[in-house]
């Protein structure tokens, strides 16, 4: 609408607008996620529109394409570094750094975690991705476990932040024409980014709490096994869990010479 014009009919919408809008995502930003995100959700409004007959015709969506995804090899933390991090890291920001290690959590993940998701006694933890809904119930480490068993208890959440909110939490604010204007507080990566800096650990731009989670997700890639990367994070399919997963050639080999037992022997091996 912003680009476009609210006062715009749909019926007025032509391919080359569409192109132009396309144009400007792909100049304000620097990848092409965001812009595919952003066509994404485009084209689902109309698909949506026309199949419940809200809309009979619909521009020439299909004449947008996503941009081409350049995968790069993206910064992780090495044992040195996470050293780091926990050493100044308070007893909060700890519990989460080894939740972001061992169950590959990210921001959210800490947020939303409540004490009802921890089985201590089984030493696991239970709590379904909220961005694709796909149910988690990961085994806690050690450490992990012993890190949270150090978090004071103070409601239903896990994770307060000093002034007893939830670390992310939606804020409405007045703007001067009595308007309410709602904005996403994130005082995880706030702190994170902070604690970075008190490690003195220099890496790339756009490096943050996430990048735990990629950490996790690339020394559980060395396993070989895509499946149980998709578990750990929490993926509807493979197509990302796969682009963790380098090589596989021992675990193909093992899965051919296990069907060769099955074929000659009959014998199943898990």
């Amino acid at each position: 609408m912003s680009f476009l014009g609210k006062g715009r009919r749909i019926k007025g919408i032509s391919t080359l607008e569409l192109q132009n809008y396309k144009r400007r995502l792909q100049n304000a930003y620097g990848s092409a996620h965001r812009p595919n995100l952003h066509i994404g959700v485009m084209k689902a409004m109309f698909h949506w529109a026309r199949r419940n007959e809200i809309l009979e015709n619909v521009p020439n969506i299909d004449a947008i394409s996503k941009g081409k995804v350049v995968h790069q090899e993206r910064f992780t933390f090495d044992s040195e570094q996470i050293t780091k991090l926990l050493s100044v890291a308070d007893v909060k920001m700890q519990a989460m750094i080894w939740l972001g290690l061992n169950c590959g959590f990210g921001c959210t993940d800490c947020a939303r975690l409540k004490w009802k998701h921890l089985d201590f006694e089984n030493g696991r933890v239970q709590l379904a991705r909220n961005k694709t809904g796909v149910p988690r119930n990961l085994p806690l480490w050690p450490e992990t476990m012993e890190a949270l068993r150090k978090v004071p208890r103070s409601g239903q959440l896990v994770f307060y932040t000093a002034e007893g909110h939830p670390w992310i939490r939606t804020v409405a604010k007045t703007e001067g024409n009595g308007s309410r204007k709602y904005t996403s507080v994130n005082a995880a990566t706030s702190m994170f980014s902070r604690l970075l800096k008190k490690a003195r650990i220099h890496a790339p731009k756009g490096m943050g709490f996430y990048t735990l989670r990629r950490t996790a997700a690339t020394l559980a890639a060395r396993s070989g096994d895509p499946f149980a990367v998709q578990r750990l994070l929490g993926h509807v399919d493979l197509a990302m869990a796969t682009r963790y997963v380098q090589d596989i050639s021992r675990q193909t080999d093992r899965v051919v010479d296990n069907s060769r037992k099955y074929v000659i022997q009959g014998e199943i091996v898990a």
